[in-house]
């Protein structure tokens, strides 16, 4: 397949790697970067599934008409991003801090996603986006689990990475304030008392 031909199978959805050997070419590789760059798209490789695909290079013109396909609604990317942050940051962080390898691929109950979620989604909605994310190739339905899709490695990025390590930074600094101001106030361990 030459470049353009590369594109236009690309951009229908992620192609096995084993079934596109031309993209091994540096230079082959590098036109269809460039034919993608010019349509504000980047190729990406994601090693875990070893499949090329196409992902938007940056956020979509707002049309009041357009309803995109294949991008993700403001409750989408809610699912999507808890989803990224268990299937995929946490068990590498696991990793970084020199915990052994989880055995088989990290996996979800869409039950424990629902609890997570809260309030966010109805059951409903967490079905509906769900479906739209399995169908985008984000997620997978595996024996009644989440698992990644092939779309989900292309998220992992070392800028998303690091955002993610300061939330999570942020998010047990907080836990620890909640935690001791309990203590304080009802009188725990470390505690001021009154009759000292």
């Amino acid at each position: 397949m030459n470049a353009a031909e590369l594109c236009r199978v690309l951009l229908v959805g992620p192609v096995a790697a084993a079934d596109v050997p031309e993209l091994a070419d540096e230079g082959t590789r590098e036109d269809v970067r460039r034919r993608l760059a010019d349509a504000g798209c980047e190729l990406a490789y994601t090693p875990g599934t070893e499949r090329w695909l196409v992902r938007l290079g940056g956020p979509l013109p707002r049309l009041d008409a357009h309803d995109p396909v294949l991008a993700p609604d403001r409750d989408e990317l809610a699912v999507l991003a808890t989803c990224w942050l268990h299937l995929r940051f946490l068990p590498e962080e696991r990793v970084r801090a020199g915990e052994p390898a989880a055995t088989g691929e990290p996996w979800l109950d869409p039950d424990d996603l629902a609890e997570l979620l809260g309030a966010r989604l109805d059951g409903g909605g967490l079905a509906v986006a769900l479906d739209r994310l399995c169908g985008m190739g984000y997620l997978s339905r595996h024996e009644g689990r989440l698992v990644a899709g092939p779309l989900l490695d292309s998220l992992d990025e070392p800028a998303a990475a690091e955002q993610a390590r300061a939330l999570l930074a942020r998010h047990q600094r907080l836990a620890s304030l909640r935690l001791r101001a309990a203590e304080l106030a009802t009188g725990g361990s470390g505690g001021v008392h009154a009759a000292d």
